[in-house]
């Protein structure tokens, strides 16, 4: 169930400290095969004309490193505002104030990570304001089924987070159709939502 009150007190602000090292460790992993599949289906307009990708919220860059191997023509711009994940080759900055001109980038991917800034609305629109092709949101889907759950959690490195992840982190995620209103409120047409068949997140594609 999404309860906007646990939202914005347990989700709303970047990882630091403990929590993103925890992430980097034992949360992250856990999302398996999840970045490669993305990139083969990003892999026509990554391979084609795109040139600029922007990975917003990158955390540790995992994402982002991975592009960057896979498509070494693309300049990978990775963003994040934790000072945990402040690292060369990673631009410290909020999603609602990108240090990016206009209509500047291709492709670009939240990956689960829209759940994390403070105002999700600012950021869509900032987003909205740089992107000329692809926008993609990758997040938790609270109505993942219990094997889709257990792909993720069975992967995570405490027995804690194991128990709690279902009910505390993807049922409280905020569901594609708030994030799909606030897209559209920031300009966004919707290309295509549809749930990944293993983990437990949507994808959700917006021009």
């Amino acid at each position: 169930m999404y309860i906007p009150f646990l939202d914005w007190l347990l989700y709303r602000h970047p990882f630091e400290g403990g929590s993103a090292r925890r992430y980097a460790s034992d949360e992250r992993p856990a999302f398996g095969d999840l970045d490669d599949r993305l990139l083969d289906g990003l892999a026509p307009e990554l391979a084609g004309e795109a040139k600029r990708l922007l990975d917003l919220g990158c955390g540790p860059a995992t994402f982002a490193r991975r592009a960057a191997a896979r498509f070494p023509a693309l300049t990978v711009i990775a963003v994040e505002p934790s000072r945990e994940f402040a690292r060369p080759g990673v631009v410290r900055a909020a999603g609602e104030a990108l240090p990016l001109a206009a209509r500047s980038i291709d492709v670009a991917i939240c990956l689960s990570s829209i759940r994390h800034v403070r105002d999700r609305a600012a950021t869509l629109r900032e987003l909205r304001r740089v992107v000329r092709g692809l926008a993609v949101i990758v997040e938790l889907d609270p109505s993942a089924d219990r094997r889709r759950i257990a792909n993720h959690a069975d992967r995570l490195g405490s027995p804690i987070l194991r128990r709690v992840f279902g009910p505390l982190v993807v049922r409280t995620a905020p569901p594609a159709e708030a994030i799909l209103t606030l897209a559209r409120d920031a300009g966004f047409t919707l290309r295509a939502l549809r749930a990944d068949p293993i983990q437990p997140v949507y994808r959700m594609e917006l021009a």
